[in-house]
């Protein structure tokens, strides 16, 4: 899979949200955030493998830390690397992060 980087700008019910995402041949980092670019919270998640699951260590921020472990985690399995991600939203429900995790799936690299 060759690097790239790509910013995705995206409204969901009436509300402005992006991403950027850099994507390295070990690791793939991505911000998301709401409005503004900005750190978040942040986490760095592990694919795992066939003996330890998946896991997420975080590094600042606690407000969405169960949606960076579930993202991170869920990236980190379908791409096979080390992920790093970031999610600096207003307000967080299920629903509206489904929703982001589709937008991003159908972007990411083939």
């Amino acid at each position: 899979m060759d690097t790239f980087t790509e910013t995705m700008n995206f409204e969901i019910d009436e509300r402005n949200f992006g991403t950027i995402m850099i994507s390295f041949e070990n690791a793939f980092s991505i911000y998301i955030f709401e409005e503004k670019p900005r750190i978040g919270t942040f986490g760095i998640s592990i694919p795992g493998t066939s003996i330890v699951p998946a896991s997420t260590l975080y590094i600042t921020g606690s407000k969405n830390e169960n949606f960076v472990r579930m993202m991170g985690e869920r990236l980190a399995i379908k791409l096979q690397k080390l992920v790093l991600i970031s999610l600096s939203l207003e307000e967080t429900e299920t629903e509206l992060l489904l929703e982001i995790m589709q937008k991003i799936e159908a972007n990411l690299p083939k």
